[in-house]
């Protein structure tokens, strides 16, 4: 099965960076600075291919890199190195980080979709709920009013949004309605990749466990690649097949989740699944 996305050898470096944290094995540290020049390695070759079908955990504690990883991917961020290619620009030939800013808006509102743990990025708060899945659609080209409205009705209902409320804005939304809505809002234009970056934080338990099942549902029913970034194991486990695990801006361990989870062989990782399992 060919990939849908492959990252190769990704950076993030804040500050001027110098040979050591720029070089191709940046100097070990107790945190995310360099020990030469004081730069922050917010992440550092960072590898992984994603399949279709599938959702690939990212786990790491804050400062890990995690979500520096999906803003880098989602052209939020410039990355200082690397490359990623994705199946539907020039057969994966290209890498993405060399399109130029009208392509990457096309993979941003079409190709790409992304959920973001606080709605105020994700979300214009301006703009009622199904004014802000439709605009996705306008952005992409679509001009049909019936049928815009009919696609954002239809997936408003999937994402089970009540009707009643399609019209309120998302100041007027409970966090679980509006994490509903930018997951609508993500998968209105049929997007191959989602990037969830920590979209459960800080709902509550009940809250949390209905969308958990909504974003399974969705990967299962539309067999759309999901990457979801999270500093929770249990969350990871449930969903995600893959694991990445995540230090001071490096992949320390990856592999199969329940291999990871039940054996894993870093002592981070170990304290991870010992803070969140046990």
């Amino acid at each position: 099965m060919n990939a849908i996305l492959k990252v190769q050898n990704l950076k993030k470096i804040y500050g001027r960076g110098c040979d050591d944290c720029l070089g191709t094995n940046p100097p070990y540290s107790k945190d995310n600075k360099c020990p030469t020049c004081g730069s922050i390695i917010a992440c550092t070759d960072v590898n992984f291919d994603v399949y279709p079908g599938e959702i690939l955990g990212i786990v790491g504690e804050s400062g890990s890199g995690k979500s520096t990883v999906l803003s880098c991917l989602y052209f939020n961020q410039q990355a200082t190195d690397g490359k990623i290619f994705y199946r539907g620009i020039e057969g994966g030939e290209k890498d993405l980080f060399n399109l130029n800013a009208q392509t990457r808006r096309q993979l941003q509102n079409i190709h790409f979709g992304i959920v973001y743990q606080n709605p105020h990025l994700g979300l214009n708060f301006n703009v009622s709920g199904e004014g802000n899945v439709a605009e996705r659609l306008l952005v992409a080209g679509k001009r049909n009013f019936n049928t815009i409205q009919n696609s954002v009705h239809s997936l408003l209902e999937r994402v089970a949004l009540s009707p009643s409320r399609y019209k309120d804005f998302p100041k007027y939304y409970s966090g679980g309605m509006q994490q509903r809505v930018q997951i609508a809002k993500a998968l209105i234009s049929n997007p191959e990749l989602i990037l969830l970056d920590e979209p459960t934080g800080g709902l509550d338990v009940s809250v949390q466990a209905k969308i958990l099942d909504l974003i399974r549902s969705i990967s299962r029913e539309l067999k759309v690649a999901m990457i979801m970034v999270s500093h929770d194991m249990q969350v990871i486990r449930l969903l995600c097949k893959r694991i990445i695990v995540m230090k001071h801006g490096r992949v320390v361990e990856s592999g199969l989740t329940d291999r990871v989870i039940d054996d894993p062989k870093e002592a981070y990782t170990q304290t991870l699944v010992h803070s969140t399992i046990q």
